[in-house]
């Protein structure tokens, strides 16, 4: 029988929507994510956490500098998870969504001039991307470049049977927009809240 790594609730970090986020019990560089076992698309959001595995993957160097990196799957007594590295600040506490960022008025002109660094690199990446929202970008400390950067942590791959953003620039540059236009438009209401 293949060993199981042992989550416990001092473990979680975070719920999301559809997922639990753990801090790996043996490395604090990692975190493990779990699909939350009672949601009602339980088996869809656990082969979502397959495809993210295949979907993650920078097709260039720059890709790397702005999604999340899965280092694969693990067997837990939660379900299987998917390790991914913490994205952290310059004083590894774990780095801030776009959205409490917005929530607390914190994107003074420098975080917007690096928001739009990350949008300028969203629009021509061609790393599947069908869910951009607030609560899914961070600002991260980049401790190799010594700066910070917004990356993308969940949302990848597409979600549709036939996957036809894989097939199809112009279907994959129409999802883009449509995805960059309603995150723009729900920071703008964080923002004026």
């Amino acid at each position: 029988m293949k060993q199981q790594l042992v989550l416990t609730d001092k473990d979680l970090l975070a719920k999301g929507n559809d997922r639990y986020v753990f801090q790996h019990p043996q490395d604090s560089q990692l975190l493990i994510k779990i699909v939350i076992p009672d949601i009602l698309k339980y088996k869809s959001k656990l082969r979502e956490i397959y495809r993210d595995v295949k979907e993650c993957k920078p097709k260039t160097s720059t890709d790397s500098l702005y999604i999340q990196k899965i280092e694969g799957l693990v067997e837990t007594n939660r379900g299987v998870g998917q390790v991914i590295v913490k994205e952290c600040d310059e004083h590894s506490a774990i780095a801030p969504t776009l959205y409490q960022l917005a929530l607390n008025k914190e994107l003074d002109a420098n975080k917007l001039q690096k928001l739009n660094v990350f949008f300028d690199w969203f629009v021509t990446t061609g790393v599947i991307i069908n869910s951009l929202h607030c609560k899914n970008i961070v600002y991260a400390w980049d401790s190799a470049r010594q700066e910070y950067r917004f990356k993308v942590i969940d949302g990848f791959g597409d979600k549709t049977l036939f996957q036809l953003s894989k097939l199809s620039g112009v279907i994959r540059d129409k999802n883009k927009l449509k995805c960059l236009k309603r995150m723009l438009r729900d920071l703008n209401r964080l923002q004026q809240a």
